[in-house]
């Protein structure tokens, strides 16, 4: 990913408009792919999209230059979009499973699937199933980390993890027989 010049992040130090426009437009795109994934609806990520960039503008001071503001971004925009499933988090969650196991056997189907055929799969998950897989699978954090970040116990991120694992499976197969 390309960065931005140190010109326009001087500016969006400044507070200065045009920098800030510039940045948003040169981010936008791979902010939204990462909204998207957390998210059931264009518009719920558009909210997260916003409250993102909210976060990055009011703490770019914050940003160190010799670190990849791409990266730095990606961590405010998860953080934001972990923000937004635990406040619309269901209060009903099933019961914790301690132990999820892997799926037996579970293997990716051999057939080629476009990128916004499993962006669609992964937005049909329920929200806090949707999140953990994302946070897992996408982005690399631990069980241990997600509960933390969701404020969920292990065993509940486990069960989340796999109950999205059998989702994406079932529709994968779905899929596969059309």
């Amino acid at each position: 990913m390309n960065t931005v010049s140190a010109h326009i992040l001087e500016g969006c130090r400044r507070q200065e408009r045009t920098a800030q426009e510039q940045f948003y437009r040169h981010y936008y795109a791979p902010v939204m792919r990462i909204c998207l994934r957390y998210t059931a609806s264009r518009d719920d990520a558009a909210d997260i999209l916003n409250k993102a960039f909210f976060n990055i503008f009011t703490h770019i001071d914050q940003f160190r230059a010799e670190a990849d503001v791409f990266a730095w971004m990606k961590r405010i925009v998860i953080n934001a979009a972990i923000d937004f499933v635990r406040t619309r988090r269901r209060v009903g969650f099933h019961d914790p499973v301690e132990a999820a196991a892997e799926l037996p056997g579970a293997s990716a189907p051999d057939t080629s699937i476009h990128y916004d055929d499993l962006l669609g799969y992964l937005r049909c998950l329920p929200e806090t199933s949707g999140a953990v897989f994302n946070l897992f699978v996408i982005e690399g954090f631990s069980h241990r980390e997600i509960s933390v970040m969701l404020g969920i116990s292990e065993g509940n991120s486990k069960w989340h993890l796999h109950q999205a694992r059998q989702i994406l499976q079932q529709k994968l197969q779905t899929r596969e027989k059309q």
